[in-house]
């Protein structure tokens, strides 16, 4: 089957979390991708923000994530799962590797429509992505900009999303016990 490159920034950086959603994934590479912030804006069916990259013209403004490969047949299951059609489009972007060397990626960008600044991320959300950054050792500072952003409590204790959430988390804290 033909592979395709996949840029994860927020919660699917952490590996447990985005296998339960494709199963066909492997880590290709860390990447910078400058000129671009990340906020937690995008409005979700929960009601929460969850993380969006957006392109700022400035070269001050860097997101770190991963960039994994998958079965190009399994992009429809990511769709599905990134909310592709209700609040997120897929793009590509090109992002420039370590070796020198590029890469076409796709990527999952905020729909305009579906940004709120007011929006902040449920602590189950934030916390996918605070320990999927930890897992691929991005920079302290970086880790040290996303502790920094303010999160809530889910005010539905049993929602679907979360405990499906705290299961990846479950085997992240489970797999670093191994290691």
């Amino acid at each position: 089957m033909p592979r395709v490159d996949y840029f994860a920034y927020g919660s699917n950086m952490l590996e447990e979390r985005l296998k339960r959603r494709v199963t066909t994934v492997a880590f290709r590479a860390i990447v910078a991708l400058p000129c671009y912030r990340l906020r937690f804006r995008k409005r979700s069916e929960d009601c929460s923000g969850k993380c969006d990259i957006f392109h700022t013209r400035c070269s001050a403004d860097v997101v770190h994530g991963v960039i994994f490969d998958l079965d190009d047949s399994q992009l429809e299951d990511l769709d599905c799962a990134e909310g592709r059609g209700s609040g997120y489009h897929r793009d590509k972007i090109t992002l420039h590797l370590a070796d020198g060397s590029q890469t076409d990626a796709w990527v999952y960008l905020a729909d305009p429509g579906a940004i709120d600044e007011a929006l902040i991320p449920y602590s189950w959300y934030y916390e996918l992505v605070i320990r999927g950054a930890e897992q691929h050792r991005l920079p302290n500072d970086y880790i040290a900009g996303l502790r920094a952003v303010p999160f809530t409590a889910d005010p539905k204790p049993d929602r679907k999303a979360k405990r499906e959430a705290e299961a990846a988390l479950a085997n992240y804290y489970l797999n670093r016990e191994r290691t």
